[in-house]
């Protein structure tokens, strides 16, 4: 009732305890089987595949970012992006004073785009929202399992959980946004959500190390 008298568009919600839903709801024209775009929510997704990534040994939170990249190099390279790491990338402290996003859309090559971008702060020391940080992370992961995030997590999280029919945005190379883009179902969501809440158990199996979400 007091969404109903307030400001705030509810779109849908699912609201568990003890792992079971006790209430759940959706606004219309919004429905319990569409799927919904996740704007930045779709960030943590890509957070979890990169530490899959780091399970199967794939790269380390040290790697630098650069290194992930070597076609896609500018010809000159700034001293902090070639300081900047996996790590970096996670905590949004890239050390960039601007979102490299807009720009980008320019760039056949996003990657490059984001390595061609002034870094005025070094990695690590300030924290800065950046959506082209998350997308590089979703590209480290497609340039380290050879298929997108989308598809890494697909057998890893998305089947676990009993997701499915669901779909994520590709920028113009083929790569996962990562940052933005995924579309899921409410109670996919809350799957989700209830599988971080666990520590990353689902049915008694381990699907995400305790300690990976600890450190998120």
């Amino acid at each position: 009732e007091a969404v109903d008298r307030g400001n705030n568009e509810i779109h849908s919600f699912v609201i568990l305890r003890h792992g079971k839903t006790i209430s759940e709801g959706w606004w219309s024209p919004y429905r319990k089987e569409l799927k919904h775009v996740m704007f930045s929510v779709s960030k943590s997704f890509t957070s979890i595949g990169v530490g899959l990534a780091i399970a199967e040994n794939k790269l380390k939170l040290t790697d630098k970012v650069v290194s992930f990249f070597p076609q896609s190099l500018p010809e000159t390279l700034s001293p902090y992006m070639k300081e900047m790491t996996v790590q970096d990338l996670l905590k949004m402290s890239a050390g960039m004073n601007a979102d490299p996003l807009f720009n980008a859309r320019g760039f056949a090559d996003w990657p490059k785009a984001f390595m061609s971008a002034a870094v005025e702060n070094k990695p690590g020391t300030v924290f800065k929202y950046n959506n082209m940080a998350t997308f590089m992370l979703s590209a480290i992961v497609q340039q380290v399992t050879g298929e997108t995030v989308f598809n890494y997590l697909m057998p890893r999280i998305f089947k676990p959980l009993g997701i499915r029919g669901i779909d994520w945005d590709l920028n113009p190379q083929g790569i996962s946004m990562g940052m933005i883009g995924l579309r899921l179902r409410t109670e996919d969501l809350a799957k989700f959500g209830q599988l971080l809440s666990n520590g990353g158990v689902w049915n008694g199996k381990q699907l995400i190390s305790k300690e990976w979400i600890k450190e998120a």
